[in-house]
């Protein structure tokens, strides 16, 4: 531990005190009774209107909203969810390219293990709702998160070794150790194992003299835990007088002295600050209103930065903390509901009118009018068309109705959602009006797709250099994702990539590489259209000419690759791709033979024969009409879309 004065503490109680009133003011909260600023997000998201109105809502005095909130969210945030996400390694250097694709299926391999896509999906939608999602990237040893094992590389060599003697014969067989529990408890974070966990936005804090991570001196995160887990954790120094947040009175009493450790709340301070020699972490525990110093080491990351990567929509230079697309429209939203509230309660309070000439009724007549149950008789002393009217009044003002549908076009004009998106239906009298609509929401899906793929490529780079520094590439097995049906079992049967040897593992450790989300990952296929894409490219390419055209360039098209892709957009059909398409081998029944050269009924096939005259020989090949053919250009042949 890193030796820290008492100043230095007094130091970063106010630095910590400053940051979260920062926050507070410019960001906002989410805490039980001081709900802010982003905290209203969610209430605005869940109900369609602020938190604080549920103290006026009641059986008796019920509130309906409108809410336009919620199906903008779930209309925007999925659409830049990754569905399949891939990561691909591009080499900085030459004597990269041979790891590159290992450095790619292993960060894959860590993309499933650790449930990334999970993660992120909850990042992105604190950024769009909350304005800013976080997540944190690091190691976990067998004594916890973050935590030095010095003994790492020598305990792996010696396991090692004792694999090797036991495989000979030379030790007798280890008894298999239990994996050591995570003192965090979190089951995302596993022993020996790099982690991608989420952080809550209103937990996580920067300096708030800066203007992004990016040039903050430190940024710290709040956790709420027990005193019984910070006494018994052996990372954390100094716990013996601490004392934890006070319970109530009436509850304590109910609690064995012996177990009142487990029940009492404590707030740690996770700070992770730039030093001359790097980013050192200090942990402060907040105990009756001081603060003690827990833990304070320098960080064990050789990592760009900190720990801690930031996914934001709105950011600019001006302002450190960058609001959400659902503030912008929290005053519409409102207004939306008092207006649908007036169209309702004019609706309840609409009662039909008589207008009755009273010298024209009988005294009983009046009665039964006033009084009469359904099907009542009125009795009137003159021609009844005379004497009573109905009294018609419009139940709901069409001016009220208009100003809400005038409100969702402003809504749409500030988040980009189209009223076709919200509601399935258009006004456009034409599809080109409905495209033309549509383009300024693609343009801003587009920019948060772009944003989003930045925030995943960051993450994988900080993954992969935790990934090089503490992982044991030797141990790890990769798949390459081609599957194949046994013929025997009819079991599937896969594909693995080399194991490592030291020779790449090194290559992988010393490797400089680029990482990037596979474009085209956001998208969600839409099955019809990528069969008639495929449709129209298996037509092309399936043409004796284009084979020729590209056999003479010394290129070869894998037809058999084509039409798996194929069969595989029919997952309720064919389950098992490998046993449609399989690979001749010796002895392989019901083959067709190919016929010889100069054979009848080779002549239809397109290949000219000595014998067939000049006007039914094929043209040559034009590489022009390929290329006008593959454009939908040529004939009847639809272009690829």
């Amino acid at each position: 531990m890193l030796s820290i004065t008492t100043d230095e503490v007094k130091r970063w109680c106010i630095e910590i005190d400053q940051a979260i009133k920062f926050k507070e003011d410019e960001f906002g909260t989410n805490e039980r009774g001081s709900i802010k600023g982003a905290g209203q997000s969610i209430p605005y998201f869940e109900q369609g209107y602020p938190s604080i109105l549920n103290q006026r809502v009641t059986d008796d005095n019920r509130f309906i909203p409108l809410n336009v909130v919620y199906p903008i969210v779930k209309n925007i945030v999925p659409s830049l969810y990754y569905k399949n996400p891939n990561i691909i390694s591009v080499p900085k250097r030459k004597e990269d390219e041979d790891s590159a694709p290992y450095a790619s299926a292993i960060l894959n391999y860590y993309l499933r293990e650790l449930a990334i896509k999970m993660i992120n999906q909850q990042c992105i939608f604190d950024g769009y709702v909350l304005g800013m999602g976080v997540c944190k990237i690091g190691y976990a040893t067998r004594f916890g998160s973050d935590i030095e094992d010095k003994d790492l590389d020598k305990n792996r060599q010696k396991e090692k070794v004792g694999m090797l003697k036991r495989a000979l014969g030379l030790l007798r067989p280890k008894k298999e150790e239990e994996t050591p529990q995570n003192i965090e408890l979190n089951e995302y974070i596993k022993s020996e194992s790099p982690y991608v966990i989420w952080i809550n936005p209103f937990d996580f804090y920067i300096d708030p003299a800066a203007t992004s991570i990016h040039d903050a001196n430190y940024c710290f995160e709040r956790v709420r835990t027990n005193l019984d887990k910070v006494k018994n954790n052996p990372n954390y120094k100094n716990t013996k007088d601490l004392q934890g947040i006070d319970l109530d009175p009436t509850f304590s009493k109910e609690i064995p002295g012996t177990q009142i450790e487990k029940f009492k709340p404590i707030e740690l301070y996770e700070i992770h600050y730039k030093s001359d020699d790097g980013i050192n972490i200090l942990v402060l525990a907040k105990d009756q209103g001081d603060y003690v110093a827990l833990r304070h080491d320098k960080s064990i990351y050789d990592m760009d930065g900190f720990q801690y990567e930031l996914l934001s929509f709105n950011k600019h230079g001006h302002k450190l903390y960058p609001s959400s697309d659902v503030d912008q429209i929290k005053g519409l939203q409102d207004r939306v509901n008092l207006t649908f509230e007036n169209v309702l309660d004019q609706i309840d309070k609409f009662m039909s009118k008589m207008i009755v000439d009273e010298t024209g009724m009988t005294e009983a007549g009046k009665k039964a009018l006033e009084n009469g149950n359904l099907g009542a008789v009125c009795y009137s002393n003159k021609n009844p068309n005379e004497v009573v009217k109905e009294l018609t009044m419009t139940q709901v003002k069409g001016d009220l109705m208009g100003v809400i549908d005038k409100m969702i076009d402003v809504v749409s004009l500030e988040t980009g959602v189209t009223r076709a998106m919200l509601t399935g239906m258009t006004s456009a009298e034409t599809a080109t009006e409905a495209q033309i609509g549509q383009a300024g929401s693609n343009l801003r899906i587009t920019d948060k797709a772009d944003l989003v793929q930045d925030f995943a490529n960051n993450q994988a780079r900080k993954l992969w250099q935790v990934i090089r520094q503490f992982v044991d590439l030797e141990e790890i097995e990769l798949i390459t994702g081609d599957t194949a049906m046994d013929d025997v079992t009819g079991t599937p049967r896969y594909s693995w990539l080399k194991p490592v040897d030291p020779d790449l593992n090194q290559k992988l450790i010393k490797g400089e590489y680029d990482f990037q989300i596979e474009a085209g990952s956001t998208q969600k296929p839409d099955l019809p259209i990528l069969r008639k894409q495929i449709e129209n490219m298996a037509n092309i390419l399936g043409q004796k000419g284009v084979l020729e055209a590209f056999q003479m360039q010394g290129y070869k098209i894998e037809l058999a690759e084509i039409f798996k892709r194929y069969l595989q957009l029919f997952p309720d059909v064919f389950t098992n791709v490998g046993r449609i398409i399989k690979p001749i081998q010796p002895g392989t029944p019901g083959l067709i033979q190919p016929q010889q050269p100069g054979q009848p009924g080779q002549s239809g096939g397109g290949m000219p024969t000595p014998n067939m005259p000049n006007q039914m020989r094929e043209p040559p090949v034009n590489m022009a009409d390929i290329i006008s053919e593959i454009g939908g250009e040529k004939g009847q042949m639809g272009g690829l879309a």
